[in-house]
């Protein structure tokens, strides 16, 4: 049995790395993706490889009229919606000293405002006929590092939200569950990125892998799975919790 047989799941920054992934793989498991993202052409060439089962739509996920638009745009497929999944994000390194006030509000909007509006689309979508949020935090969310103040703050903020969501559909009595995954250094894009801008790659990978206990980064779809078991009914009875997905950095 597929977990997303007749599953219409909705992927924020569903143009790349774990968002691009995520959708790949509720189509596998039989499912309907909408993938959400600001890159147009590449949002929609991974929508097309993905197949038939997968939609691309171009969208800022920051802003609200985006999101909006999409509800509209779904019509009665919008109270179909199973599952949204809040993947958009960015990381880019900066101290307190070198913070600038354009970087951190940039920071926050992709990956904190993303997360609230995105919470807001599924909760108006599902609490008719339930469903599931599932947003991306970061282990540096309750390990922070020093050089990425603002990705720190913003990803902290992805899991009082998450909370947040999770009590009040629960008081409210909606069928709605919102729960978090909390991923390590993961060999993704964004990950590349640092080992691009590093004087020596091959040592910021081994130090990425350091600081991890089992001594390795993760593989991405390591993180998918536990985003795909918090998206199906396999998780039925959680709800305002984080899985995480680090290789020991919690327990540190």
């Amino acid at each position: 049995m597929k977990r997303f047989n007749e599953k219409i799941v909705v992927v924020s920054g569903g143009a790349s790395g774990m968002g691009a992934l995520t959708a790949k793989r509720v189509v596998e498991e039989g499912g309907t993706a909408i993938t959400l993202d600001i890159n147009k052409d590449l949002g929609k060439d991974v929508a097309d490889e993905i197949g038939k089962n997968c939609e691309f739509i171009h969208a800022d996920v920051t802003k609200p009229e985006s999101w909006k638009e999409l509800e509209n745009y779904l019509g009665d497929k919008f109270n179909q919606i199973t599952s949204v999944i809040n993947a958009a994000g960015i990381s880019e390194p900066a101290t307190i000293e070198d913070e600038t006030f354009e970087h951190w509000n940039r920071t926050h909007s992709i990956n904190g405002t993303s997360v609230f509006l995105g919470c807001q689309f599924g909760v108006k979508a599902m609490k008719k006929n339930g469903g599931s949020i599932v947003n991306f935090s970061s282990s540096l969310a309750t390990r922070p590092k020093p050089f990425v103040i603002a990705y720190n703050y913003s990803k902290a903020g992805v899991l009082a939200i998450t909370r947040t969501v999770a009590l009040h559909c629960a008081e409210m009595g909606y069928k709605i569950r919102c729960n978090s995954v909390q991923p390590g250094a993961i060999n993704t894009p964004m990950m590349q990125r640092y080992l691009d801008a590093a004087e020596d790659s091959e040592q910021q990978l081994a130090d990425f892998a350091a600081s991890h206990p089992m001594n390795r980064v993760g593989d991405p779809d390591e993180v998918i799975s536990a985003v795909l078991f918090l998206a199906s009914d396999d998780s039925a009875f959680t709800t305002g919790d984080s899985i995480s997905v680090d290789g020991g950095v919690i327990a540190i």
